[in-house]
């Protein structure tokens, strides 16, 4: 019975450590979404300035740029939510 039990805590160990988050690690990543958000939005409005786009693509471009943006920010905010809760799921099963 106690090899089971020393099994189960192995598994359990072995399952935190790697739902175990890197310290800042969705700050690391909101930050780097940040910094391509504004990289760029700084390449279109470049392009724009050049005429190489014009005010309606570049509208469309910047909308779609920043709706990815927000995907990114809450894909990264709930999977690091429900990493907590695994984490503290299988906490109490110790």
């Amino acid at each position: 019975m106690e090899i089971v039990k020393t099994k189960d805590k192995e598994f359990l160990d072995l399952v935190m450590s790697s739902l175990r988050p890197n310290e800042n690690s969705l700050s690391r990543i909101s930050d780097v979404n940040r910094r391509s958000l504004q990289e760029l939005v700084r390449y279109l409005t470049k392009l724009k300035s050049d005429t190489i786009i014009d005010d309606k693509l570049f509208s469309e471009l910047v909308l779609i740029a920043c709706a990815n943006y927000i995907e990114n920010e809450v894909e990264s905010r709930i999977s690091n939510s429900i990493d907590k809760r695994i984490m503290f799921f299988f906490e109490n099963l110790k």
